[in-house]
């Protein structure tokens, strides 16, 4: 390799998302590191993706109780500790060139089964201004746009508009964060005309960093399927523990 070539490397070098080791050049984590990661095994929910105890559980605890308006999902690893903080590195702390590495791991798990789905149109769950003017990013739009172009699949990051700054989910129970999310979301006007889609769209997957009871994929799933679109398919980095696991 070229000494131009290593430049980026040499002036932004790659470190371990677990332990911040600065990595060398064609490595992303440490071996030790990667060995640890969680990354979800079947048998998993067949709507939303969670881990489930056996083979017989076709749905998880969740999606049993509370009835979802997508139909299907996936997700990359389950958030425990070993995750937890490259969660929060790459959400809050700035760590963007973290997508690459998230991107990178779910297009070699789960592109096939992503092309299967057949999607239209790639999408992010949205964030509010306020959020993106202090964060300086949305970390789902990273992901999906990053998704997509690896799949060479159409992306849109404005797609969805989210209009209310609501309160923080985690401070909520399961059907209370849903509660909280009514009439944050809305569709781009600029994509509708007279109430529908302009052009049209069947099939959407729609990405985000972290899922733990669906609240926030839900509510945008119900405007999408308001909205026309036939099918919504969830992908997320992150993903909760099954209450039944």
């Amino acid at each position: 390799m070229s000494l131009l070539a290593m430049l980026p490397f040499l002036l932004f070098p790659r470190k371990c998302p677990i332990c911040k080791k600065v990595q060398p050049i064609g490595r992303d984590i440490c071996p030790g590191c990667e060995k640890v990661l969680p990354y979800i095994r079947p048998p998993f929910c067949m709507m939303c993706g969670k881990p489930v105890p056996d083979e017989t559980v076709e749905y998880c605890f969740d999606c049993r109780l509370f009835q979802k308006s997508f139909q299907g999902g996936l997700s990359l690893f389950l958030y425990n500790k070993q995750i937890h903080q490259a969660m929060m590195d790459y959400k809050y702390h700035n760590r963007r060139i973290l997508s690459h590495f998230f991107t990178s791991r779910i297009i070699s798990r789960y592109s096939d089964l992503i092309l299967s789905w057949n999607p239209d149109l790639i999408i992010p769950v949205p964030i509010h201004r306020n959020k993106r003017r202090k964060r300086g990013y949305n970390q789902a739009e990273l992901l999906s746009r990053a998704i997509a172009g690896q799949l060479q699949l159409p992306h849109c990051s404005d797609f969805l508009i989210r209009t209310i700054d609501t309160l923080p989910q985690k401070q909520f129970g399961s059907q209370a964060r849903l509660s909280n999310l009514y009439g944050a979301f809305r569709m781009n006007p600029r994509y509708t005309k007279k109430g529908r889609l302009t052009p049209p769209f069947h099939r959407i997957l729609l990405v985000d960093d972290i899922y733990t009871t669906g609240a926030t994929m839900e509510a945008c799933s119900r405007i999408l399927h308001e909205a026309g679109i036939a099918e919504v398919y969830i992908l997320s980095v992150c993903i909760g523990i099954a209450r039944d696991s």
